[in-house]
């Protein structure tokens, strides 16, 4: 690592099977590869990484085509990647930020999507794109709102993530079409003859979990394929937020989602309307990136400073667009899907962007550190 670099941006991540045993292996060494072009050293490292007095941190960086274990000083700032698969992960998580109190956090998280739904009902725009959404509370509950919704009702944990251990419960000739995704993100599908073993059966799967019902929406393409819009928000090297890109994810006949982890596929925006929504499409695309700008303030005004937003849209069949989900952590495989290689780039860009803009903007730098890194690449 360059001595004289700007500063050191440390990438926590949670450790997973593999070797090296992180995730998005090919988002990190693009990281990695890109860094030294914005005068950055990076650090990939887990939760238990950090040394319990915060002084160094152990992790990897990606050199010469290979991955190489490194220890460095405390980073001066800290992105959070971690991806919780349990309690104990997020609790790692929290014991290692808190070991790094001199480090400028990349980015602050989001809520809950009950949190998130709250906070984005108080916008008299943003409230257009919001479903109908409850907390579950019981079967009781659920058999109302089943009653309600001709095409059923979608249940999703309140933190979960990549379409895992979603439900979409369907009244049926009496009784109870269940299907979904379990926590391996594997498919099932259930037919109770009554209702009521249908909804003992929820409520055992969803357990002590916090869990949304939303109605179930018909967004599916003509041939079937369930479908959204993923946009991909970054703030860039002003400190401001831009639109990356945005792609279409598509699902597998049949799936309850059309989420990448669950077989789904991404395919470029403006083709794919043009093909379900014929004249309409050119509206529709311009009236996402509408959307899409509005959100990330008003998330950003209730949460704190954030360095990226995915947003997930779903559209119907007449064209009216459904916020489905926000993430602050959000993937980027969709661009290098749909070859779009200036989103796919920016995607990675961004992040070191912004990072750099953080390190220049804080009090701790002299101003005359930043007169001399004041180049740097364009956007």
């Amino acid at each position: 690592m360059s001595e004289a670099a700007l500063g050191l941006l440390g990438i926590m991540t949670c450790r997973r099977s593999g070797n090296p045993s992180i995730s998005e292996l090919s988002f990190y060494s693009h990281i990695c590869r890109l860094a030294p072009l914005f005068d950055l050293n990076v650090i990939i490292f887990h939760p238990d990484g950090v040394r319990a007095d915060g002084r160094t941190v152990t992790g990897l960086n990606f050199r010469s085509g290979e991955w190489v274990s490194v220890e460095s000083p405390a980073p001066d700032i800290v992105y959070n990647r971690c991806f919780y698969g349990s309690t104990q992960e997020r609790q790692e998580a929290a014991a290692a930020l808190s070991a790094l109190p001199g480090a400028i956090p990349w980015s602050r998280g989001l809520p809950d999507k009950w949190g998130v739904h709250q906070i984005l009902k108080q916008s008299r725009r943003a409230v257009i794109l919001l479903p109908d959404t409850r907390l579950y509370k019981g079967s009781r509950q659920l058999s109302d709102m089943l009653a309600e919704r001709e095409y059923g009702v979608f249940l999703k944990p309140l933190a979960g993530t990549h379409g895992k251990r979603t439900v979409h419960a369907l009244m049926r000739m009496g009784g109870l079409s269940v299907r979904g995704r379990d926590g391996g993100n594997r498919p099932f599908h259930h037919n109770f003859i009554n209702q009521q073993s249908g909804l003992n059966w929820i409520h055992r799967f969803i357990g002590a979990r916090r869990y949304l019902m939303q109605p179930f929406l018909q967004l599916t393409s003509r041939s079937g394929q369930p479908f959204d819009v993923r946009v991909l928000m970054q703030k860039n090297g002003h400190g401001l937020w831009q639109r990356t890109g945005m792609a279409v994810r598509l699902g597998n006949r049949g799936s309850l989602t059309s989420n990448l982890h669950g077989g789904g596929t991404a395919v470029s925006l403006l083709p794919f309307l043009e093909q379900e929504y014929g004249n309409a499409a050119k509206d529709i695309q311009e009236q996402l990136a509408e959307e899409a700008a509005l959100l990330p303030p008003l998330l950003e005004n209730a949460c704190g400073r954030l360095g990226e937003l995915g947003l997930d849209f779903g559209i119907d069949g007449g064209g009216r667009i459904t916020l489905l989900e926000a993430n602050s952590k959000p993937g980027r495989t969709v661009f290098r899907l749909t070859g779009d290689k200036r989103a796919e780039r920016l995607a990675a860009e961004n992040p070191l962007r912004y990072a750099r803009h953080l390190l220049l903007t804080n009090k701790a730098y002299s101003s005359n550190v930043r007169r001399r890194l004041s180049v740097y690449p364009g956007e």
